[in-house]
Formats: structure tokens, C-alpha cells, sequence
């Protein structure tokens, strides 16, 4: 045991000893180095053995994740192996079931989600890390109200097959997990000595008494409670366990863990070291979702191969449990209905229009008033065609209200056309036919202007958008929004002073926590001060709710993996995955996508032995944007340029002729297409070889180019056009 002061290294000081488990004993420590609390783990002798090399132990120093501790370090002190990783403030949940003796269902479906995300990252890693000792007492809730999952790495400790988990918690670990059938008989007849007998009768409501410390925790179970977890006949149940006992870890045994662990969440009970004594969930007398029941039931199968298989499979049924429910089904109806009515108040409009019904006064702006709010709800659904047709109806029952132009603004920002957007924003500017009458309209055309800044953003032309956030702020100096965005447009031009001085005004206006952290992130990026940056968005992306702030701190974030080079695509890709599963169904997914392509296509660049399979996960994505819509002229010039690099060529020139069709102004899809014509030439034999095709594609591109530009793309075919010549191939 380490005494209180003790120095690890000359960079952490013990200061106090707050746990003991399966894989060490646990210490509370002071970084010197980052001024910050940490944990420190000493690994005990049985785990300890089982390392075998210091590259197996620093898998865990690249897990990087929201509900996941960060690991710091691992240290070898005097023949002692000890781990340093992030300290995490509030309490575990089994600290918090002996105070509040169970969770509602809305606290524990939050947290299962989160645990599934933690997994789904966890098994997504080469190899898959398995944490092998899921249960509340490794759960802990912050002051946000968020989980973290905690002392994974225990997760190391298993042998060269990766079977054999070090440790068995009693209620949490699946049958698999205990090594033998004697080892498990005796575990089970230790934890019958120590439980209260149970006293259940099926004639009647009854009493389920949990573990012997904590007899005053009761949770009433209905109907027969007889043989309850046992589907067919006991000789059955017995010969199932007997099958999988021993069989080892894997990701499906977390699956099970978590379950138990959710279980105990929702019930109070602990579920029974015996697995035929475990009484059903639906038997106690709680409100939960039929979806819940459905995945927790399937978590807590003894057979492994009728589990989720792994973190992704448990995610992906979290992110979709409500299909599983009625409600749902009903809800679907629902929006079917509200759909149709929709479409009639269009109908409606063109209607009145053809009759030429007079409207006048309030029931006038009623029917704007109505139109404006379905153009909203389509544009937050993503059906910007038909947002439109109801801004156009509203522009025209009341052209001098403003409230249609910002809609039509916003609708435009939305579909990713932010020239579009700008473009629009200028002309009503200029010309405007709305009227500004109150301090309501004045606010209108203050967020008219931040839509123009934000487009302009997007485009990465940070000093317009300072300029049309000044004008945003002049309408409205109350909006703490604006004084952030002006912030990070100050930190994107270099101007620290400016950006600080914008933040202070936006925190005094009750600037969100979200956002104060994501504008520290762009300050701290713009200073270079990566891993201070990356813990403020890693703040940013869990404290938000809003999907577009939470959409720029993680192309922020993406950024910096960027600027610190290819040695960390690895860690690039993983956030991009997960994030992209976590923005399923959000319109901000799309941006996450693209990203997620183009670093796949770098990862294939830099890992020749795997290059081929990273350009076609490269041009998977890039398929999906271009097959939902984004078919800019960079989507079809980037999945053209995959194409080629996995030697499909047929499918590379139809992309860059239809290209050229979309886009007949640009010289990009001719340039290509010379390149492209080049590389099948030289793929050839000399005898076979014709440039004539390469030579007209060359010319249309150089007809089209313009010499100011200055593309080194240009200007290497030139020379390569030149060097055919002088070789007399054309």
C-alpha cells in the first residue's frame, strides 16, 4: 500500500487510497505536471502476470471518448505496475442505489445509451478492448448528470487467447466468464450463505428480499414467480449453463454485464449470482417501454450467440428502441395525418387564391403566420421543397413581413448552399421590400444577418463573417449567440484580444456552458494548444443539445487530428465513426460523412497493406452523400478520384462526364478525365498505347482553364502533355 505524499516518478503524488477491486487497488493522486487530479491504479500480482509487454498495456493510452476515462500513463516502480488515468468527479452508481435504492426509467434509458456508445468504441478498437467487469460500482455519474465507465483496464488482463477474465463480480459476469462449473457451484453456494432466503409465494403479490446487507431495498414483484427465469425444464437450464460456462470473454459477455447492470439500475435488486433464480424484468411492477423490455431481455440471454454481438449491434437498437415500441407505431400514424394536413393548407392556399377569396386583416396574417411556421417545421424535417412552396405562399399573401425572407435564408443554409444563402441575403438586403416596424422585426433582421455570417463561415471567409455578426450585434446587442460566433470568427483570424474580449461579453449575456467551451476550443486551436483544445470540445460535444453547435466543435476537433498529421488518422477515424453513428438521423450527419470519407481516403494513402479496403470504405461514403443529394461538383470530382485509385476506371469516367454535364463552365472534370486517360495508357503496353483521347480532354481543359488560377494540377499536365511530345506519343 502507498502512503499518503508518496511520489510516483517525480509527477504524481499519492494522496489517498479510494478503492480496492478485482484488478488493484486505487489511489487518488495530484498530477504535478497538469495541476490535475488523477487516478492512480496499482496493479495487483495475479493481473500483473499476465502483461506481457509494455505495447499490450499502452492499447488503453489511445481510447479517447466522452463516457471514457483518459488514460495518462503506465508506470514500472520497483517491480510494480501502475496505470494514471483521468479522475473523475461525483459519485458511482452503486454508491447512489444504497441512497436512492433505484433509477426511473427515463435517468437509466440515458445512461444505456451512453454505455452503448462507451462499448460500441471499446469493441470498435484493433483488437476489440473488452472490459470484462461492467457493473454499477464502475459507473460514475458527474455533477452533468452523465456517466462514465470506469476501471476498463482490467480489460487487458487475459491471457494470449484473450479468454480468461482475472476477476468474476457476482451478479454482473455472464456464465462464460467463470472458468469452470465447479468454480461457479461454489461461487453460488458462497452467495446463497450470504443472501436472506427468499420467501415468494404464487399465490400472491410478494417481496423479493435483495442481498442480506441492504434488507430495508424491496421491490414488488406481480404474478406466479415460480421457476421465472427458467424457460423449459430445469435439467434443460442446468445443461445450458453447464455449455457455456468457461467458454470465455468476448464483447457479447460486456453485453450481458451491461444488462445485469441496467437491471439492478431499474429494479433496486442485484441480479442473482444463481442465473436460475433471476427473476424476469417484466415481473416487477414498473413502468418501462416495451422497446427497453425487448433489448434488456436479449443483453441478458445465457447464451452469447443470442445477445447483441458487440457495442455497435447494442448502440444501433438504443438509437432505434422506439420502432420496437406501439407508441411508436402509433406516433407514425400520427405524422401521416399531420403530413396530409400540411399538404391541405397548401391546398388551401391555392384554393383561395383561384376563387379569389378575400382575406383582410388579422385572418390575413393568420394564413402567413400559418405558412411561415409549416415552411419551419419542413425545413427542421428536411423537406426543403416543400419549405419553399410555403415560403413562396407567404411571401405573397404579406411581401412587406420579414419573418419569410429569414425562413428562406435559413432553408438555403440548411441545404449546404451557402453561397446560395449569401447570395439571397444580399439581394433582399439591398432591395428590400419588408418593412421594419418594431423591436420583433428588428431581431429578424439581426438573425437574417447571422445566418449571412454563418454561411460565410461554413466557407471558411472568417472576416465577413466578423462584419455581418457587428451588424447582427447593432440590431440586437442582447444576444449572447452572436458574441460567440464573433468570438470564434476573431480567434479564426488570429485576433486573441478581440475574441477574448467578445467571449466575456457573451458569458455576461448568459452564454450557455456548451458554447463557452466550444468558443475556448477555437481559441485554444488557434494558439495551437491541441490537447488543451481537445478537452474543451471534448466538454462542448457532451454538455450541447444543439446538433449544430455540437456539429462544429466535432469538425473543430476533426481539424486538429488533422493538423497533428497522419500518425493520428487512427484516432481521426474512430471519432468520426462514432460521432457519425451519434448524428444518425440529424441533417448534420452529412458533414460527419464527408469528412469520414476523405480521411478513410488519406488512412488508404498512408497503410498500403490495407489500402484497397480503406478506398472502399472511402467510396462507400462518398456514394451514400452523392445518392442522397450532395452531388456538388468536389463530391463527384472526389468519388471519380477513388474510383481511379482502385483501378475502376469505366466508373471513374462516367462520374467525370457527368461531371462535366452538371458543370459545362469548369475545366476540373476535363483535367480529370486526362489524368484519368493517362493512367490507363500507361497501364498498357507501349505498342497498345493511344493519347489521342488524353490529348482532346487536355485541350478542352486548357480552353476552359484560366492561367490565374494557379492549379499545379495544370500545370504538372502541361508539362506531362509536353514530355508525350518530345517522346513523340502525340
Amino acid at each position: 500500500m502507498l502512503a499518503k505524499d508518496t511520489k510516483l516518478g517525480d509527477t504524481y503524488t499519492i494522496l489517498e487510497q479510494i478503492g480496492s477491486g478485482g484488478g488493484g487497488v486505487v489511489y487518488k493522486a495530484y498530477h504535478e505536471r497538469l495541476k490535475i487530479y488523477v487516478v492512480v491504479k496499482q496493479i495487483k500480482e495475479n493481473v500483473k502476470g499476465i502483461l506481457k509487454s509494455r505495447a499490450e498495456a499502452d492499447i488503453l493510452k489511445r481510447i479517447k471518448h466522452t463516457y471514457l476515462p483518459r488514460v495518462y500513463d503506465f508506470l514500472d516502480v520497483d517491480g510494480e505496475i501502475y496505470t494514471v488515468m483521468d479522475y473523475i468527479p461525483g459519485k458511482s452508481l452503486d454508491t447512489i442505489l444504497k441512497e436512492e435504492k433505484r433509477f426511473s426509467y427515463k435517468q437509466v434509458l440515458k445512461w444505456a445509451n451512453q454505455l452503448a456508445e462507451a462499448l460500441d468504441y471499446l469493441h470498435r478498437q484493433n483488437p476489440p478492448i473488452i472490459h470484462s467487469d461492467i457493473k454499477p460500482a464502475n459507473i460514475m455519474l458527474t455533477p452533468e448528470g452523465n456517466i462514465c465507465l470506469i476501471d476498463f483496464n482490467i480489460s487487458l488482463a487475459f491471457d494470449s487467447s484473450r479468454k480468461t477474465s482475472t476477476g468474476i463480480s457476482g451478479g454482473y459476469s455472464p456464465p462464460e466468464q467463470y472458468e469452470n462449473l465447479k468454480s461457479y457451484q461454489k461461487k453460488v453456494t458462497a452467495s446463497i450463505r450470504a443472501e436472506k432466503a427468499r420467501k415468494v409465494s404464487p399465490e400472491e403479490d410478494a417481496t423479493v428480499a435483495v442481498d442480506a446487507e441492504e434488507e430495508d431495498r424491496t421491490v414488488t414483484v406481480t404474478g406466479d414467480t415460480e421457476n421465472l427465469a427458467v424457460s423449459g425444464t430445469e435439467d434443460h437450464f442446468a445443461k445450458t449453463i453447464e455449455e457455456e460456462i468457461g467458454r470465455g470473454v468476448d464483447e457479447r459477455s460486456d453485453i450481458y454485464s451491461l444488462g445485469a447492470t441496467l437491471y439492478h439500475l431499474l429494479t433496486g435488486v442485484k441480479p442473482s449470482q444463481d442465473f436460475g433464480k433471476i427473476v424476469p424484468i417484466e415481473q416487477y411492477d414498473l413502468e418501462l417501454g416495451e422497446g427497453f423490455l425487448v433489448i434488456l431481455k436479449k443483453m441478458m440471454q445465457l447464451q452469447p450467440e443470442k445477445r447483441y454481438q458487440n457495442g455497435g449491434e447494442l448502440l444501433y437498437a438504443f438509437e432505434h428502441i422506439y420502432e420496437l415500441d406501439d407508441e411508436y407505431r402509433a406516433y407514425r400514424t400520427k405524422r401521416r395525418i399531420l403530413k396530409l394536413a400540411a399538404g391541405a393548407l397548401g391546398i388551401s392556399g391555392i384554393l383561395l387564391t383561384t376563387a379569389g377569396v378575400m382575406i383582410r386583416g388579422r385572418e390575413l396574417n393568420l394564413y402567413y403566420n400559418r405558412n411561415v411556421e409549416a415552411a419551419g417545421e419542413a425545413i427542421e424535417a428536411g423537406n426543403f421543397e416543400m419549405a419553399q412552396e410555403y415560403l413562396e405562399t407567404a411571401e405573397n399573401t404579406l411581401p412587406h413581413q420579414i419573418d419569410a425572407y429569414g425562413k428562406e435564408a435559413l432553408c438555403l443554409f440548411k441545404m449546404g448552399d451557402y453561397e446560395g444563402s449569401i447570395q439571397y441575403i444580399s439581394d433582399i438586403v439591398q432591395n428590400p421590400m419588408y418593412q421594419i416596424e418594431n423591436e420583433s422585426d428588428e431581431q429578424a433582421l439581426a438573425d437574417i444577418f447571422y445566418i449571412a455570417a454563418h454561411s460565410f463561415m461554413e466557407l471558411e471567409d472568417f472576416s465577413n463573417a466578423s462584419l455581418n455578426l457587428k451588424e447582427a450585434i447593432k440590431l440586437d446587442s442582447g444576444n449572447s449567440t452572436y458574441f460567440r460566433d464573433y468570438a470564434i470568427s476573431q480567434a479564426k483570424q488570429g485576433n486573441m484580444g478581440e475574441a477574448e474580449a467578445a467571449l466575456e461579453e457573451a458569458v455576461s449575456l448568459g452564454l450557455g456552458k456548451d458554447s463557452i467551451y466550444m468558443v475556448q476550443g477555437e481559441i485554444a486551436f488557434a494558439k495551437k494548444e491541441f490537447e488543451q483544445a481537445q478537452d474543451y470540445l471534448d466538454k462542448a460535444i457532451s454538455a450541447s443539445k444543439d446538433d449544430d453547435l455540437r456539429r462544429r466543435a466535432v469538425i473543430l476537433y476533426d481539424e486538429i487530428y488533422r493538423e497533428m498529421g497522419d500518425s493520428y488518422l487512427d484516432e481521426e477515424i474512430a471519432f468520426l465513426e462514432q460521432e457519425e453513428r451519434r448524428a444518425a438521423g440529424s441533417q448534420s450527419v452529412m458533414n460527419l460523412t464527408e469528412r469520414l470519407a476523405d480521411a478513410y481516403a488519406r488512412k488508404a494513402e498512408a497503410d498500403e497493406a490495407n489500402q484497397k479496403d480503406y478506398y472502399q470504405k472511402s467510396l462507400d461514403k462518398f456514394l451514400l452523400l452523392y445518392e442522397n443529394g450532395y452531388s456538388t461538383r468536389q463530391m463527384m470530382e472526389n468519388i471519380a478520384i477513388v474510383y481511379q485509385a482502385l483501378g475502376e476506371y469505366d466508373q471513374a469516367e462516367q462520374m467525370l462526364i457527368s461531371m462535366g454535364e452538371k458543370y459545362p463552365d469548369s475545366y476540373v472534370s476535363y483535367k480529370r478525365l486526362a489524368y484519368l486517360e493517362a493512367e490507363k495508357q500507361q497501364s498498357k503496353e507501349n505498342l497498345e498505347r493511344d493519347y489521342t483521347k488524353m490529348k482532346e480532354y487536355y485541350d478542352r481543359a486548357k480552353e476552359l482553364y484560366d492561367d490565374q488560377i494557379g492549379d499545379q494540377e495544370m500545370q504538372m499536365l502541361d508539362n506531362l502533355i509536353q514530355d508525350l511530345k518530345d517522346g513523340n506519343w502525340i
